[in-house]
């Protein structure tokens, strides 16, 4: 193998590559990066085996190879060369890294013990910009569950419904639910890994044309970009009937500035965390309180005006899925759609009408 590239060309794509290699793998060859010099390009590639990422270079390619080096090291050998050439080359068991007067040597892992990513990339079911894929799953992936017992639950459906698109997250206690206008190409609904999310977020241009190609044999999701390809496994499971879980009517509804809202609850998120994290909220006359308390440590309240429309209420919540919700949404306002203290709350913003988050409340003793 003999390659020549610019820094400037990867420096924005090592982060994706070092996200997907396993901090701790038992399989030593998980821990590596795979270079790739061929007649297609030249290319990076990391698994940890339930996501895979590869990135393509533009190249002037001397000679072809491919090659197992330890990933870590030479990620982050990479990362410190901010611009100008870079040059790679094999010699024996080796692979030599030089640039600008520096030389590095890192002995090779056997490249066929690293796993495939993908034998075909599968239907193209799907086509987003960088920008709507912020739009879509920005407000999805914090809804997930983190608990593994249920494995659906720590996806994210997509799922075709009359002419549009429903992207649904819950992890049973909230739900977030987005739709777009379109379809996945008649595939039924498919359960994305959160992980795989995360990571498609992590790439920043918004007019890059992202596909997405499902392979259902392969149990396999793909997203390509011009240079990026991740690719994951589809997750299994039935995900839960989440239309019963979206509240139709309301009998209070309020609409609040969603700064001020988001200020005050880190304000009462000081004693909110030491009480198991609950927060009541009650609504009268146009005026929103909030209330926290810690035994031993204090309490604290907060008020601030809201459109109110509806009779007067009064509800108590988990104060972190509200704070992960307001950080989420991208709006000046917030609407809080309620009907009692046992019932789940909807919220929704003018500026995205697909948006939809579910919240459930907590049970509290007076």
């Amino acid at each position: 193998m003999d390659v020549e590239f610019l820094a400037e060309n990867i420096e924005n794509l090592i982060p994706l590559l070092i996200k997907t290699l396993p901090i701790h793998s038992p399989v030593p060859v998980l821990s590596s990066i795979l270079i790739q010099a061929d007649t297609k390009g030249f290319f990076l590639s990391a698994t940890d085996l339930e996501l895979g990422t590869r990135v393509s270079i533009p190249a002037k390619i001397e000679k072809e190879g491919s090659v197992a080096v330890p990933g870590k090291q030479f990620l982050e050998a990479l990362a410190t060369v901010r611009k100008g050439k870079v040059k790679i080359i094999q010699e024996g068991e080796s692979i030599i890294l030089t640039t600008q007067g520096n030389k590095l040597i890192f002995q090779t892992i056997g490249k066929d013990e690293f796993p495939n990513l993908f034998e075909e990339k599968g239907k193209k079911t799907l086509s987003l910009t960088g920008k709507e894929v912020k739009r879509l799953f920005s407000k999805l992936t914090f809804a997930v569950a983190v608990d593994e017992s249920r494995p659906e639950l720590t996806g994210i459906l997509l799922v075709e419904k009359e002419g549009e698109i429903h992207f649904v997250a819950t992890d049973g206690f909230r739900l977030s639910f987005q739709t777009k206008q379109g379809s996945i190409d008649g595939e039924e609904g498919i359960i994305l890994s959160s992980k795989l999310i995360q990571e498609l977020l992590s790439i920043k241009e918004e007019d890059q044309e992202i596909e997405m190609y499902v392979h259902k044999k392969a149990n396999q999701v793909l997203f390509e970009t011009q240079n990026i390809s991740l690719v994951g496994r589809l997750l299994g499971g039935e995900f839960p009937n989440y239309k019963k879980v979206i509240p139709t009517s309301y009998k209070t509804k309020a609409i609040v500035d969603k700064e001020d809202f988001l200020q005050k609850l880190k304000l009462s998120s000081v004693f909110a965390r030491e009480s198991a994290n609950i927060t009541k909220i009650s609504i009268k006359n146009g005026t929103m309180f909030l209330f926290s308390k810690s035994n031993g440590l204090g309490e604290g309240s907060a008020e601030m005006e809201v459109t109110q429309e509806g009779e007067d209420n009064e509800i108590a919540f988990n104060i972190k899925f509200l704070l992960d919700l307001l950080r989420s949404v991208e709006a000046e306002t917030v609407i809080m759609e309620l009907n009692s203290p046992l019932e789940p709350a909807l919220f929704k913003t003018e500026k995205d009408a697909g948006f939809l988050h579910v919240i459930m409340p907590v049970r509290i003793q007076e």
